[in-house]
């Protein structure tokens, strides 16, 4: 996020670095790597920042080529065949070895596909088939949305374009059996800007929009009106008794994005962190025969929600990071599980002075699992690992490591189990 003395303002502009912990029996080892992008690689032999990011501009800037200029494969890994991806969102993703963490280049899906916006939030079925979209809104009037289905080991097989009613900013979706979900948020795009984020304007009073597509035919698309509201991360999506239910991370406005980001670089931010900057567990309800929806709100802190894929159509159990219970810490201090329906909560609140980033859920044999994810304590200057056990949060930590050694906090990691 710094080089010759220039620092980047947004959050989302930081050269993407993979950290690696293998957990065995005799400890944890880390291991990191920058990600060789034809950006990072041009400008590590600079040694000066070259292209201007989604939400920096620099006077000096080269212009860009086409989408993937100003990739840095920051935002997300999936392992994919025998590689792992990682992703970002403007443009294409880039290929890892899963041990090394070497980069072997660009993924190109096919040629008519090439610098393509591919989300760093694919969805892969049960079969293996990855669902995943690219975010268009500065293509026509209103914006365009790509739909990708991809098998392993074959590739592309089927990619889908919408014309959207509103340039709205997406950040991931949600899938059931039969259906692909898209929140479109009034977070509007409008040309003219100095950077992709600052394009950006909230205008609650258009309201938010959810797409349904039919996975069996993309020209299938069903539309939703909703309230006003924003969506980074969704937990999951199912169908029940006639509806669909998405439970999600819901912001008030889209103040994290346009503002709140660049606050979380600068030394000064707010504590207690403004409302704007917390999500919290939602429930969006489509109901398929009348055409309406709704939210619920449980008015819950969360981020980075997730659920044990295992029974992700059944469990009503949401885990992510979130807050102590008097929520006046300026960071995510505390990983939570919720339980959608009922309300309740079992949470471990770290220590003073921790940042705790996502969890990941790794499934054991006897059908439960754990909550494994990194922290930074800024008061010791030293960075670790948890591992607590899904279900009984509120006992504590199983297993606690640290380095002083100092991890960059970043964004969405995965588990990919020893062969």
């Amino acid at each position: 996020i710094e080089r010759a003395g220039v620092r980047l303002r947004h959050w989302f502009d930081g050269d993407g670095m993979v950290q690696q912990f293998r957990i065995g029996s005799t400890g944890i080892t880390h291991t990191a790597r920058f990600v060789d992008t034809p950006k990072y690689v041009e400008e590590q032999a600079a040694g000066r920042f070259l292209y201007g990011g989604a939400g920096t501009a620099l006077a000096d800037a080269l212009p860009g080529r086409n989408n993937d200029t100003g990739n840095v494969a920051n935002t997300a890994l999936l392992p994919w065949d025998d590689e792992l991806l990682a992703l970002w969102e403007g443009g294409s993703a880039f290929r890892l070895d899963r041990n090394r963490l070497e980069t072997f280049g660009r993924k190109d899906w096919r040629d008519d596909l090439l610098h393509m916006p591919f989300s760093a939030h694919p969805l892969v079925e049960a079969d293996g088939t990855m669902w995943n979209f690219g975010s268009a809104p500065y293509i026509g009037a209103n914006g365009m949305l790509f739909v990708y289905r991809i098998e392993p080991r074959t590739g592309v097989r089927d990619v889908g374009s919408v014309q959207l009613p509103v340039a709205s900013y997406m950040h991931s979706f949600a899938m059931t059996e039969r259906y692909l979900l898209f929140y479109l948020s009034p977070h509007r795009y409008q040309r003219g800007a100095k950077t992709f984020v600052e394009s950006f304007e909230w205008a609650p009073d258009l309201g938010s929009t959810v797409l349904l597509v039919d996975k069996d035919d993309l020209t299938s698309q069903r539309w939703f009106e909703a309230p006003a509201g924003f969506v980074f991360h969704f937990a999951h999506a199912f169908e029940r008794q006639g509806e669909i239910v998405a439970r999600l991370a819901l912001y008030p406005d889209a103040g994290i994005m346009s503002h709140g980001m660049y606050e979380l670089m600068q030394a000064n931010a707010a504590d207690p962190y403004p409302d704007y900057a917390r999500a919290r567990l939602a429930s969006l309800h489509l109901d398929l025969a009348s055409g309406k929806a709704r939210i619920d709100n449980t008015g819950i802190l969360i981020e980075f929600p997730g659920v044990d894929a295992r029974f992700a159509t059944a469990s009503t159990k949401v885990f992510g990071v979130g807050h102590a219970d008097d929520g006046q810490a300026a960071y995510s201090n505390a990983v939570v599980s919720i339980d959608a329906d009922s309300g309740r909560v079992d949470r471990y609140a770290f220590p003073d002075h921790r940042i705790v980033e996502e969890p990941l859920f790794v499934p054991d044999r006897a059908g439960t699992g754990w909550l494994v994810g990194t922290f930074l304590d800024y008061g010791r200057e030293v960075c670790g690992v948890y591992v607590l056990v899904a279900g009984v949060l509120e006992a504590g930590p199983f297993a606690i490591a640290t380095m002083e050694r100092h991890v960059p906090l970043g964004f969405h990691g995965c588990f990919v189990p020893q062969a």
